[in-house]
């Protein structure tokens, strides 16, 4: 219920807030197709904000395969509606199709094979008022209620940090640079993503260890995940910045649609320490607790202050130069401050 009303309140924010933004644009002049993309683009990320729950549910019961492999088809799906709309000259229409991936398999899903979830949430929407029906044995006030409001305030913190970066390119610099940020960020976006399944994968069995207070089997299990992970995102990121520099180098009319190659190489630098963060922040997570809301914030409103200044002035290079260098004097010290002072409190008792 929570995230239907956040996706309703996304929607009836983002959409006119964009309006304002881009239509009081004073830099060069949009002579194309932008209002309905936008609007696509926010009604697809709702959508897609709206079945977050329901596959924790289905991690959390131990299906962590399931939400995988919905994740990976949802990714190659867009990817490829997303190219097949640049193919076909749909311009911004590509952004809600790399969204389309998602909500396709996502709903498809539910539907298909979990119809009694979906039943379940729209009984208790709509009868949960009724009397007759027994009370829940957890208290969701007093259990879930105040670490989900903070986790809430950190994932929409973490999420507008970089997807502020392509509307001031496009309100300053116009549709090609803001484009090539696009694209950039979808091929950043895909390695952080692998690397938060790769770790998120494990949280039932971080969760298991805490709750028999196994504190050295826990943090065996996560140190070997931990290379693990930064291994494959390490191995990504140069997989990948090495296919753009070569797509650029001899296939230009589509390795144009990137930002340069050193720019690249910067921003997927960043996902290596973006994702060391991310394994800090799963790990305290799975103690049910969530330390990370204040320099989520505080992370939020240096990048988003940065973005609107730099940007202007500076276009992408400014603001790769400013988010590299956040991530790494700011992201990573505080998560790893973070991590190790709770790690040691929490297992001290």
């Amino acid at each position: 219920m929570w995230y239907t009303v956040a996706a309703l309140l996304m929607i009836i924010m983002l959409i006119p807030a964009g309006f304002l933004f881009f239509g009081n644009k004073n830099g060069a002049d949009i002579d194309f197709v932008w209002r309905l993309p936008w609007i696509m683009a926010v009604i697809g990320t709702a959508l897609n904000l709206i079945t977050v729950p329901f596959f924790s549910v289905i991690m959390g019961s131990g299906d962590v395969a399931t939400v995988n492999h919905r994740t990976m088809l949802g990714a190659v799906i867009g990817s490829c509606i997303s190219w097949l709309v640049m193919l076909t000259n749909g311009g911004l229409f590509a952004i809600f199709a790399v969204t389309l991936g998602n909500i396709i398999i996502s709903w498809s899903y539910l539907f298909k094979y979990k119809p009694e979830l979906l039943k379940m949430v729209l009984n208790s929407i709509l009868h949960k008022m009724d009397a007759g029906h027994t009370e829940s044995t957890v208290s969701w006030w007093g259990e879930i209620w105040p670490m989900q409001w903070k986790i809430a305030i950190s994932w929409i913190s973490g999420y507008f940090i970089y997807q502020l970066f392509n509307p001031v390119l496009f309100y300053y610099h116009g549709a090609v640079i803001a484009g090539q940020m696009g694209m950039t960020l979808i091929a950043w976006g895909i390695l952080i993503s692998t690397g938060t399944i790769w770790i998120q994968a494990r949280s039932p069995e971080f969760g298991k260890l805490i709750a028999k207070r196994e504190w050295k089997e826990l943090d065996r299990l996560f140190y070997r995940v931990f290379c693990q992970l930064i291994g494959i995102v390490t191995a990504g990121a140069i997989a990948g910045w090495t296919l753009i520099w070569l797509l650029q180098l001899h296939y230009q009319k589509v390795g144009e649609r990137f930002l340069p190659a050193p720019q690249v190489a910067l921003l997927l630098t960043t996902a290596v320490f973006q994702i060391v963060v991310t394994a800090f922040a799963t790990y305290l997570r799975a103690h049910k607790q969530e330390p990370f809301l204040i320099p989520s914030v505080i992370g939020a409103v240096l990048q988003g202050t940065a973005t609107l200044l730099i940007g202007k002035y500076y276009s992408s290079i400014g603001i790769i130069i400013s988010f590299v260098a956040l991530t790494m004097f700011f992201g990573l010290p505080s998560g790893y401050f973070i991590w190790k002072h709770y790690r040691k409190i929490w297992h001290s008792g």
